[in-house]
């Protein structure tokens, strides 16, 4: 995971708090294949047990800086990137001269102390290999961002195995965007068959079953382009591409000056045991218990 972020400014009224944890203590990543005379299928894991939190508040104005005698010309930019059992956020913003506050948080528990296995049995010419994990994982944002003055981009996505959404604000003079991202793994079952008939050794099927939730919500309003976009994924595989198709996607976009509302809430159970208590307790429409400081409420300098 990274957070980066890179200001050149000339602070007429500023404030800037940031601070973040990271704890690690144990890590895995595991790879499967299976292959056959006419199909290959794999999988590859990877999880840490890992607590992160991260905050951070910017207001200011991007404005000119005299070095040497010469004017720099002012810009902002940052990016945050967390990556953990395929749970992933990415966010982006770039900002031309102007008047900027924004406001962050990130939150991340994981857990990969229990083992993954795969088992693989074969009978009266078939096979089929179960693929079982138990690696936990919950991550959870939020952002305020206010701009106005020559131009701002402003991406952000949301991963969660093969579900995904997520926007990109471009060219805007005036932005405001109040975001939240909560995405949760339980655990992952895959399964792989087919025939065990040499030489017409072949994959029959394949499917990629986690237990996930993810919700993703925005406020915004924009002078500029907004792109939305959303993919929600089968858990049966296209064995000839050797693809996960998306179950349902959409994609959205508009020009011009709009105030737009949106939320997904994306959800998948596959159960094959008996449940026990839940590693990280959970409440209705994808909002989980471990608690995110409130924020400011963000104006312009």
């Amino acid at each position: 995971m990274r957070a980066h972020i890179n200001l050149l400014q000339k602070v007429i009224m500023v404030s800037l708090l940031l601070s973040a944890l990271i704890l690690s203590t144990h890590a895995e990543k595991i790879t499967t294949t299976v292959g056959t005379n006419n199909t290959d299928w794999s999988i590859t894991r990877q999880s840490d047990s890992i607590k992160f939190d991260y905050s951070q508040y910017v207001q200011g104005s991007i404005s000119p800086v005299e070095y040497r005698g010469r004017s720099l010309e002012p810009y902002h930019s940052s990016y945050e990137e967390v990556d953990v059992n395929d749970v992933r956020l990415r966010e982006r913003t770039s900002a031309r001269r102007g008047d900027y506050a924004s406001e962050g948080v990130i939150l991340l528990r994981a857990d990969s102390a229990n083992s993954s296995e795969f088992v693989l049995s074969i009978e009266n010419g078939t096979f089929m290999g179960e693929f079982k994990e138990e690696w936990p994982a919950i991550l959870r944002s939020r952002k305020s961002l206010r701009y106005s003055g020559q131009g701002i981009n402003s991406l952000e996505y949301a991963g969660n195995n093969l579900d995904y959404a997520g926007s990109s604000l471009l060219y805007n003079n005036e932005l405001s965007k109040d975001s939240g991202i909560d995405m949760l793994i339980t655990r992952m079952n895959a399964t792989v068959q087919g025939i065990s008939l040499a030489p017409n050794d072949t994959v029959l099927s394949a499917q990629f079953m986690p237990t996930k939730e993810t919700h993703y919500s925005i406020t915004m309003s924009s002078t500029g382009i907004a792109d939305f976009k959303y993919g929600f994924s089968s858990p049966n595989a296209e064995l000839k591409k050797s693809i996960y198709p998306m179950a349902s996607e959409g994609e959205e976009r508009y020009y011009g000056n709009y105030n737009i509302t949106r939320s997904i809430h994306m959800k998948s159970d596959f159960p094959r045991y008996e449940e026990e208590d839940d590693w990280i307790s959970c409440c209705s429409a994808g909002v989980y218990e471990i608690g995110l400081p409130e924020r400011k409420a963000l104006s312009l300098p």
